[in-house]
Order: structure tokens, then sequence, then C-alpha cells
């Protein structure tokens, strides 16, 4: 995977946390990085110009780590690169997904 750490406009890495609620995320690389044993949510939030797409999980994540993600609309062009993946920018997802009522390619 290719990945642009350090492009991301948030990146959760080894224990941290976080919660991303009703935020426009927009012009990165990628959206979201998680990776290690990080425990994130997102609601309700709005990802578009994302170039490699709205969420990536990195090479270290962990079976610990813990997404939620909730509500979220991903415009098309936050997918361009990388599409085969939809919202998320790798092939790796986290261990303790949790994908619910979010809309792709608006």
């Amino acid at each position: 995977d290719q990945t642009g750490e350090g492009a991301a406009a948030v990146r959760f890495s080894e224990f941290s946390g976080g919660l991303l609620e009703s935020c426009l995320i927009q012009n990165n690389d990628m959206g979201v990085m998680v990776d290690d044993n990080a425990r994130v949510a997102c609601y309700s939030s709005l990802f578009q110009h994302n170039r490699q797409g709205a969420f990536y999980a990195g090479p270290t994540i962990s079976k610990d780590s813990e997404v939620e993600l909730v509500d979220n609309t991903v415009c098309e062009n936050s997918c361009l690169d990388f599409d085969r993946y939809g919202i998320w920018s790798s092939s790796r997802r986290p261990p303790n997904l949790v994908q619910r009522d979010n809309r792709e390619n608006w």
C-alpha cells in the first residue's frame, strides 16, 4: 500500500484515541490514519477532496485497535486514486471495525 504518512488530516497511533464528530475533512492526501492500538470513533463527518481516500489503516495496525464509523459522507472525490477499497485507501482494516450508515461516492 502507498502511505501518505504525514499527509493525513488526523493521525491516531500508539495508544491514542479520539472522537471526530460533525467534522469537515478535506484537501489532504488522506483523511484519517489509524495505526497501532488506536481507538477512534468518527460520526456524522464529511470527507471531500482527500486524494488517497477518507481512511487509512497503517502497517502496524494492532489486533487491539478499535474504529467506529457511523453516518459519515465520503464524496466521490475522496476515493479517486484507490477506489477499489471504497472509503479506505489501504487493503488493511482495523480488526475491531464497525461501519454503519455511511454514504460513499456522493
